[in-house]
């Protein structure tokens, strides 16, 4: 199966892990974001980046508090659902 296929056939799986690694990083890294939801925002295949030199598959979710956008988490994982990268963005 394609990465692009892959990744729509699976996306609730996508976001689902996006969700864990979220939740498993280091705590005081997102201490003084206050967010109140999490919203799964959208997966993207990268085949060309800057810092990602490699194809992989992008999930984002967006941080809100009181439905105001606080911050974003970007988890990489390559078609096989391993990680690559993530980032935290406030």
């Amino acid at each position: 199966m394609h990465l692009l296929e892959r990744a729509f056939h699976n996306k609730k799986e996508f976001y689902n892990l996006a969700l864990e690694y979220f939740h498993n990083i280091n705590s005081e890294e997102y201490q003084d974001i206050e967010f109140d939801n999490i919203v799964s925002k959208s997966i993207s295949i990268l085949i060309d980046h800057n810092f990602i030199t490699t194809p992989c598959i992008e999930i984002k979710l967006e941080l809100s508090k009181d439905e105001k956008k606080t911050g974003n988490y970007f988890l990489y994982v390559n078609e096989n659902k391993e990680f690559i990268d993530e980032f935290l963005i406030v």
